[in-house]
């Protein structure tokens, strides 16, 4: 394995290097949203006296500074190329081979944040320095934030994978994927921080995954939560992991059962 993820990944910095330009361009995906939500909510604050619930201006932009990187290093993609890969026929020739389609994946969307953080850090750095953002994390929080980064880049890969599996059945997955996309952005933490959420979108933000793939390593990572609540915030996101598991599996094998390449 380690010999054909190192073929992979020569095979993936060649592609990557061959599309520099739109490489970065992909990656302001990862800072626009989280800006443009940064002062929209810095201005309701501002007009409230300086405060937004438990959010001065300076936690705000810490939220915001720390969601940047987070939705860079969590991103996944894999629903719109695997149903292109589907509808092109190019999903058939990798089916052959005993390396499984997912370990294309991996080694991408591993290289791409790798590549484009060069863009996204300095981002990131900036808008801390700029909103004079403000954490309150302990080395407890940066380690268990880290560990909360590394789970929630595999749920959202893994629940990408679920959603692009639908393919096998509709061809096309975009009404499928844009429905899973609306609901994420409002329960995830990209809007606002989970914190900010009336009660009833907060707990539905913690008992579906969509929370545990932004809002959680974020506010860990920002010292927003206590060490204890960090902690069962982590056990939700090894709980929804192992789901995304789960449902991979199922729906992968019961796809391919029935899977022909278009034009077959």
């Amino acid at each position: 394995m380690i010999r054909v993820y190192r073929a992979l990944i020569t095979q993936s910095i060649q592609v990557l290097s061959a599309y520099r330009v739109s490489l970065f361009l992909y990656a302001l995906f990862s800072f626009i949203r989280p800006i443009i939500f940064l002062a929209a909510w810095v201005a309701v604050a501002e007009s409230q006296g300086g405060r937004l619930g438990s959010f001065s201006r300076a936690d705000l932009g810490g939220y915001f500074a720390i969601a940047i990187l987070v939705t860079h290093l969590t991103a996944a993609w894999d629903f719109f190329e695997f149903e292109w890969e589907v509808r092109r026929g190019s999903l058939s020739p990798k089916l052959l081979r005993p390396l499984h389609p997912i370990n294309y994946s991996i080694v991408n969307n591993g290289l791409w944040k790798l590549m484009t953080s060069v863009a996204v850090v300095p981002v990131a750095v900036a808008v801390a320095i700029t909103f004079d953002a403000r954490f309150a994390a302990t080395p407890a929080h940066l380690a268990l934030g880290t560990v909360s980064v590394v789970l929630a880049a595999g749920l959202t890969f893994t629940f990408g994978w679920v959603f692009a599996s639908a393919v096998f059945w509709t061809t096309r997955v975009h009404a499928i994927v844009t429905l899973y996309q609306r609901t994420a952005f409002i329960f995830s933490g990209q809007v606002a921080p989970l914190l900010l959420l009336p009660a009833p979108l907060l707990v539905a933000a913690l008992i579906l995954p969509f929370g545990y793939m932004l809002g959680v390593p974020t506010e860990i990572l920002r010292g927003g939560v206590d060490v204890t609540t960090a902690l069962l915030m982590i056990g939700g996101q090894v709980v929804w992991l192992a789901i995304g598991i789960v449902l991979y599996r199922v729906v992968w094998n019961a796809g391919l059962r029935q899977y022909s390449a278009v034009g077959a």
